[in-house]
């Protein structure tokens, strides 16, 4: 009998084939890591510009405010001056200016952080995304300014109660309500109104008008301490919005 030895259908691969194959699937493979990671970081790119542009708008919100407080502060200082240099003087004859000062200068005027999108970059770890390693200290630096502006006006708080306390002592409390016209307006000037004629003071003792003056000088020292706070913060501040322009292309 005659033995047919079995033939293999196809052929036999050789290493080259392999190579190939290999090579093909080594390319694809890579090609779509590579293509993954773009994708990756375009999203990343994307999320990146939209909390700066939030950011962005705090800024722009915080300029606004900065730019209003100050000028506020300038004719406070010069408010309060008049009216050391009349405590200082102690003539109580004339009272209409010592009320109406007194009063405008116990109202608090602070500086609010637009913090919106500063919280969104940090919480959702907006900061690693940021490569621009100078823009990231820009804004570490100006978040650290807010911070020592709001331990200020901490201080301003305490140094107003206490000048509050003093005044409570010396003006009767009954002009001061008469005073009150407009409350709710947006100029300090424009709520209240100066009282009728030389309203009499509750004390004129020479002692206890001192110790306001005293505590009318802390206040007035620390507010000089605040303008320069709110210029600086106000320079950082348009710095950072003009180095994000910049970078980001905002607006262009």
């Amino acid at each position: 009998m005659e033995v047919h030895h079995p033939h293999h259908l196809g052929h036999k691969k050789k290493w080259k084939e392999y190579f190939l194959e290999f090579l093909m699937l080594f390319v694809a493979v890579t090609l779509g890591f590579f293509a993954e990671n773009i994708r990756e970081h375009y999203v990343e790119k994307s999320r990146e510009e939209k909390f700066i542009a939030i950011v962005h708008e705090d800024l722009l919100n915080d300029i606004r405010a900065l730019n209003k407080l100050k000028h506020a502060y300038e004719q406070r200082l010069k408010r309060e001056d008049t009216l050391l240099n009349l405590l200082a003087l102690q003539n109580f004859t004339k009272t209409n200016d010592l009320y109406y000062l007194a009063r405008l200068n116990s109202v608090r005027e602070f500086f609010h952080h637009s913090k919106n999108g500063f919280l969104q970059l940090k919480n959702a770890g907006g900061l690693r995304m940021v490569e621009n390693i100078s823009i990231i200290k820009k804004i570490q630096g100006y978040e650290i300014s807010v911070d020592e502006m709001d331990e200020l006006q901490s201080l301003t708080e305490n140094l107003l109660m206490n000048y509050r306390e003093k005044m409570a002592e010396i003006f009767d409390g009954r002009i001061f309500r008469v005073m009150a016209t407009n409350p709710s307006a947006e100029s300090l000037e424009d709520r209240f109104s100066r009282p009728l004629g030389n309203p009499a003071l509750i004390s004129s003792n020479s002692a206890e008008i001192n110790q306001f003056l005293n505590k009318a000088l802390y206040v007035h020292n620390n507010n000089i301490g605040i303008l320069n706070r709110l210029n600086k913060l106000l320079k950082e501040a348009n710095d950072l919005n003009a180095v994000l322009i910049n970078h980001y292309k905002i607006g262009i």
